[in-house]
């Protein structure tokens, strides 16, 4: 990777919305058609931002991790993207040479960044242009420690308050953190959420930190995801494995026993084979300890209402 580019010293006018940013990309067998599409509407963004938001960074280093089974990206690619972002934001890629899972990628790329805040994103994302200025003038309060955007074209059904922001969980599909925060909270769990429900997991432990978690409707991202005929989001294999998996971590470590036991109870009634496995795995880590400790205070922040991790809209 090259050399990390150093926040500049200028200070917002607030002295709390940050002004450089770090953008994390975590790849894995994408095609180099989305990567180039992800990409490209993240470099207008980040130029419209400079244009006309009243927020806007000063310094944008973009990473890219690459956990495929081979480089998804050349040199000549590399050389392509670093020429399209000009001097907008510096752009560096690493192959990662195996796969890490979007936790510890992202706590990769995250590292030792001098970057006031850390968006990470996607790389099915398609991003709005005005959407990283949007981001931004959320964290004006120095109490948001994240922010997410609204997804379309399937908007995402948890609530948040529509005066303040204020919601159980940011999703990590675009996911705006203060790197201060986020380091202190220990990144995403890669232990015990390597891909699925760490974006719930972060967003709880950051709130029992004292911070606060906010939805920008305003900042736009377009997620690509598949649908079936009733509208909704067409799950694969693993996400039936890893979100039930993640599910029965997720209440082991928030003190929510009851959770636990009602949704192994459901699988073994009416689950499909990936969740039957998933639940063989929770009991083979329960027999050996393996589970993840209990935080203290979890009940403050954590909410399991009706199969989701927090209130619904619709």
């Amino acid at each position: 990777m090259s050399e990390t580019v150093a926040a500049v010293p200028a200070r917002s006018v607030d002295d709390a919305t940050p002004t450089s940013v770090r953008v994390a990309v975590v790849l894995y067998e994408n095609a180099l058609d989305e990567t180039w599409r992800c990409l490209r509407s993240l470099v207008r963004s980040i130029e419209r931002a400079g244009e006309d938001s009243p927020v806007a960074p000063n310094v944008v280093a973009i990473g890219i991790g690459d956990c495929s089974g081979g480089p998804m990206l050349t040199d000549a690619d590399l050389a392509a993207l670093r020429s399209l972002a000009e001097h907008r934001a510096e752009v560096d890629y690493t192959w990662f040479g195996r796969n890490l899972g979007h936790s510890a990628g992202c706590n990769a790329l995250a590292k030792d960044a001098p970057e006031d805040a850390l968006l990470f994103l996607n790389p099915d994302c398609y991003v709005s242009p005005r959407m990283i200025g949007r981001l931004l003038s959320a964290m004006r309060d120095p109490l948001v420690a994240a922010v997410d955007a609204r997804q379309i074209p399937c908007e995402h059904p948890k609530w948040f308050d529509p005066v303040t922001g204020e919601q159980s969980w940011a999703s990590g599909a675009c996911l705006l953190v203060r790197t201060p925060w986020f380091r202190e909270a220990g990144g995403f769990d890669a232990d015990a959420f390597p891909s699925y429900v760490n974006d719930v997991d972060l967003s709880w432990r950051l709130r029992l930190a004292g911070g606060r978690v906010v939805h920008q409707p305003n900042a736009v991202v377009f997620h690509d995801k598949r649908l079936v005929a009733g509208a909704g989001v067409r799950p694969t294999q693993i996400e039936l494995y890893e979100g039930l998996l993640g599910r029965l971590l997720l209440a082991t470590r928030y003190e929510r026993t009851d959770v636990v036991e009602d949704t192994i109870e459901l699988v073994g009634a009416h689950g499909s084979t990936e969740q039957q496995r998933a639940v063989a795995e929770f009991e083979r880590r329960r027999k050996h300890c393996e589970l993840p400790a209990t935080l203290p205070g979890a009940d403050r922040v954590a909410e399991f209402l009706d199969g989701e991790y927090g209130r619904r809209r619709f």
